[in-house]
C-alpha cells in the first residue's frame, strides 16, 4: 500500500526570492486536506500575504504497482 505524506511550505508573497525567509516549512500531515487547513490557520494569525504549497510525495518513493528497474 502506497503511504503518502503532505509536506506545508508557506511563502510571503510580498517579499521576492533570493530575500532570506521567503519561505517557511510548516509541518508534515497525513492528509491535504488537513496541510490545507493548517495553511488557513497560519494565514489567519500572519495575515493574507501568505500563500501555502503542499507537496504530496509517496513516503519512502515507494508507489504500489510502480517498479523501478
Amino acid at each position: 500500500m502506497t503511504t503518502n505524506i503532505c509536506i506545508l511550505h508557506v511563502y510571503d508573497k510580498t517579499i521576492h526570492y533570493p530575500e532570506p525567509n521567503v519561505y517557511k516549512f510548516i509541518g508534515v500531515y497525513s492528509t491535504k486536506e488537513l496541510a490545507d487547513a493548517k495553511a488557513i490557520d497560519y494565514k489567519d494569525t500572519w495575515g493574507d500575504q501568505w500563500q501555502h504549497i503542499v507537496t504530496i510525495k509517496a513516503l519512502d518513493d515507494y508507489i504500489e504497482g510502480v517498479t523501478n528497474d
